[in-house]
């Protein structure tokens, strides 16, 4: 349905929204979540252990994550890493950097449905023509 229509007054042009803006908030998405993730990480670094189907195969199958504290003239640093182990003790270092962009990415997919849920919950909906309701032509 249209609005009013004054004669000899042309509607204002709509403001078209270019790409630079979307392009900006997803990179800002994108960063914020991988503070998120970063943050996440050092907070539960064993959250990583979940990740085992995607980085551990047979028979090196199951994940532990290994925490290195170590000290030295700039302070004390821990460093982490994910190790999968197998039955007979074998080992495979995973190291940290792969399951950490893939939390990441893990991440930023639930932010984005989440965004997307909520923007698409926001929309206006279109109020469906009941019985009785008349649609006319504007055309003469």
């Amino acid at each position: 349905m249209t609005g009013p229509v004054e004669l000899g007054v042309e509607p204002a042009p709509r403001r078209r929204r270019g790409v630079m803006p979307a392009l900006w908030w997803v990179i800002g998405a994108v960063a914020a979540v991988g503070m998120f993730a970063m943050i996440a990480s050092v907070i539960w670094p064993g959250q990583a252990v979940y990740l085992a189907p995607a980085f551990c195969a047979q028979p090196t199958d199951e994940a532990i994550v290994v925490s290195d504290t170590y000290t030295d003239g700039d302070g004390t640093s821990t460093n982490f890493a994910l190790y999968c182990v197998g039955d007979r003790g074998q080992t495979i270092d995973e190291g940290w950097l792969r399951p950490f962009l893939l939390l990441w990415a893990a991440y930023l997919v639930v932010v984005a449905v989440v965004f997307s849920v909520v923007r698409l919950s926001r929309r206006p909906q279109a109020e469906p023509a009941g019985p009785g309701t008349e649609i006319r032509d504007h055309a003469d």
